[in-house]
């Protein structure tokens, strides 16, 4: 049951996850108040601060898309424990994602983690759907991904707040995008958009002349598809021993149940499950018990 979608985009406590999980369903995105602490947010921030100073501005070659002037660094684990604390591993996301994607799946894990820190003079990002990425699965009509943005700094309009289509999540995945339909998300520090795959949605034109809009992408994705990242390559083994067991399985260090069914022939259909009982044999896959 979700109701009726509302005009505007809801905006909720993390201590409410029935109520965030409703509101996402109805209208393919919701602003979760606070989902970082303060203190969180400014130790990510700081972290990552190095790795963002080093990289240039831009992304491949499709500068129109990904933007000339933002700021895109991946590899988040093994740049920022703080991460992996406190976003990868954070409480509400998770138990969002449990109540999306686990109907649809044994278990889910980290599809990619970026940086997205717009900095002025970048035009608005065209609007888009995520799970075009798996334009095939994108077609079963079923969430594949629940992605969040956290407001690390400045997330107003005018540094480049994201602009969103609500209810577009509930048209087919080649459905033209109204852009006249879309709103931006204003946030404070601590702040997360949590959104649906199915979302259109894109960054917006920093015209402020002099901040950056600061935020971290992560998106977790059904276990049966291929991370929009190569993440577990970003991950040196010696790292992922240190790490908690649930962090190492959403990191790709682990296998994983494609597939819901917990009796049978089927429940014994891994993936990524040879050589699963050691971390450091690469012959095959990883598990951890």
């Amino acid at each position: 049951m979700t109701g009726d979608r509302s005009d505007n985009i809801e905006r909720l406590s993390p201590n409410d996850v029935p109520a965030v999980v409703n509101a996402l369903l109805r209208d393919g995105g919701v602003v979760v108040r606070g989902m970082l602490t303060l203190g969180a947010a400014h130790q990510v921030r700081a972290e990552i601060a190095p790795h963002v100073e080093r990289r240039e501005p831009g992304f491949g070659d499709d500068q129109g898309f990904y933007g000339p002037h933002t700021v895109r660094v991946q590899g988040l684990a093994a740049k920022s424990l703080a991460f992996v604390d406190t976003i990868l591993l954070n409480p509400t996301l998770l138990a969002i994602a449990d109540a999306v994607l686990l109907e649809h799946c044994g278990h889910y894990w980290m599809s990619q983690a970026e940086t997205i820190y717009i900095r002025p003079g970048n035009d608005a990002q065209p609007l888009h759907r995520d799970d075009v990425n798996w334009s095939y699965a994108a077609r079963l009509g079923i969430n594949l991904q629940v992605s969040a943005l956290f407001a690390l700094g400045d997330y107003d309009t005018a540094v480049g707040a994201t602009n969103v289509v609500l209810g577009s999540h509930l048209e087919p995945y080649d459905t033209p995008i109204d852009a006249m339909r879309a709103q931006p998300v204003e946030m404070e520090p601590g702040d997360a958009l949590v959104y649906l795959g199915g979302l259109a949605h894109g960054g917006g034109a920093n015209t402020s002349g002099d901040r950056v809009r600061e935020a971290l992408y992560i998106g977790l994705l059904v276990g049966w598809l291929t991370p929009e990242e190569a993440v577990v390559h970003s991950v040196p083994e010696a790292l992922a021993r240190t790490l908690p067991a649930r962090a190492r399985a959403l990191l790709g260090w682990a296998n994983l149940r494609g597939n819901v069914a917990t009796s049978g022939v089927e429940a014994a259909t891994q993936l990524w499950q040879l050589d699963r009982d050691r971390l450091d044999d690469y012959r095959g896959t990883f598990f951890h018990r």
